[in-house]
């Protein structure tokens, strides 16, 4: 009888405090479906934080070459052509600022908030264009532009010209390196159902060592100011496009990048 009354104990408590025997299978697959975003999640909040010790080293550096040449601008013995240049300075070093601080914020965005409109394309990479030209390392370049069909797709105007703008940079920065005349080109062309936007420059060309990781952020092909993260964010915003950029080809003279859009 007591050995009765005791199996029934253990069986009673047993079905109100069952032991713990850890997730089901269901919760299990769920965990591991979650993992891969959480591990993502956590290398770009990483990449942030790097990133991020980058810019405010680089803006300590620039806010010092400010704060230097206003203290020279103050000053009366100064020519007209010596305060050109100080001003000239200042203007570069707030510019460069403001690309490092504008890259950061797109790359902590976790993606596309604006929705896509119909918009000419070539419109927008006139303005893409026309603000390199105004940047210090596109003043010298020559960059023609190739005539092209007046495409309309779905897009978010904004975003994809600052991911043409990187582009374009890019080559512009890489032809001013050329032992020839700095040259780009501007190609915009369509094929079937894509939309392709052509860059080519006459810069020496991408080290073989990078080309595998030069969509990866922070990496940079030999330029010493920079943030790393050009391509990476125009690869993201062609993505979001329904395209992607690829690097066609690279050789000394002659490097070729593509956007590539989804018409709708």
């Amino acid at each position: 009888m007591r050995t009765n009354r005791r199996k029934s104990e253990i069986s009673d408590r047993s079905n109100i405090l069952p032991f713990d025997k850890g997730p089901g299978p269901d919760r299990r697959n769920k965990l591991q479906r979650c993992e891969p975003g959480r591990l993502i999640e956590a290398e770009r909040l990483s990449a942030i934080g790097i990133m991020a010790c980058s810019i405010f080293h680089d803006m300590r550096h620039s806010l010092s070459a400010i704060y230097a040449n206003a203290e020279f601008l103050e000053r009366r013995d100064i020519c007209a052509s010596m305060r050109a240049d100080l001003l000239l300075e200042i203007q570069e070093a707030v510019l460069a600022t403001t690309e490092r601080i504008d890259s950061l914020l797109e790359f902590g965005s976790s993606g596309r908030n604006n929705p896509l409109i119909p918009e000419y394309v070539s419109l927008v990479l006139e303005k893409a264009i026309a603000a390199v030209k105004s940047h210090p390392d596109g003043r010298n370049v020559s960059i023609s532009v190739g005539k092209g069909p007046p495409v309309e797709a779905e897009i978010d105007a904004r975003n994809l010209e600052s991911a043409m703008y990187n582009l374009l940079l890019n080559a512009c920065q890489a032809a001013t390196r050329s032992t020839q005349i700095p040259e780009v080109e501007v190609h915009l062309t369509e094929v079937d159902e894509q939309i392709y936007v052509t860059i080519l420059d006459n810069g020496p060309g991408i080290p073989a060592s990078i080309r595998r990781t030069l969509f990866d952020p922070f990496v940079t092909a030999g330029k010493p100011t920079g943030t790393g993260l050009g391509l990476t964010l125009a690869r993201r915003i062609a993505e979001e496009h329904g395209g992607s950029v690829c690097l066609v080809e690279s050789n000394p003279g002659r490097t070729v990048f593509t956007l590539s859009l989804r018409k709708p």
